[in-house]
C-alpha cells in the first residue's frame, strides 16, 4: 500500500488553513481545510477519511484541489441550479401580484 500526503506546508499556508478550519464560512470548506492539516500532521488518507467520514477518493480529490489551486481549490465551485419553473414574464407577473 502506498501512502500519499500533501507537500509540506509553509507557515503561511498552515496559518491560512488553520484559520479556515476554525472560522471558514462553510462547513464543507472547514472540513477540507482540516483534511489538509491532518495530512500535514502525518495522517494517511484512510485515517483522514475515517476521521471526517468520507471516502479515500474524496480525500484524494481534496488533495488534488489543494495542490492545484491552494485554498481557493478547496472552496465550493458555483453550480447551476434547477431549471426555472416560471418564464421571465410569469416571474414579473408574480412579483406584481405580491
Amino acid at each position: 500500500m502506498t501512502f500519499r500526503f500533501v507537500p509540506p506546508l509553509s507557515d503561511a499556508d498552515h496559518q491560512a488553513l488553520m484559520a479556515t478550519y476554525t472560522y471558514g464560512e462553510k462547513p464543507a470548506l472547514r472540513r477540507r481545510a482540516h483534511a489538509i492539516v491532518l495530512s500535514h500532521q502525518g495522517h494517511t488518507i484512510d485515517q483522514i477519511g475515517k476521521i471526517l467520514s468520507v471516502t479515500r477518493e474524496t480525500v484524494s480529490l481534496w488533495f488534488d484541489a489543494w495542490e492545484a489551486q491552494g485554498l481557493e481549490g478547496l472552496r465550493d465551485k458555483p453550480r447551476s441550479g434547477r431549471p426555472a419553473i416560471y418564464s421571465e414574464a410569469e416571474r414579473k407577473r408574480l412579483l406584481e401580484l405580491v
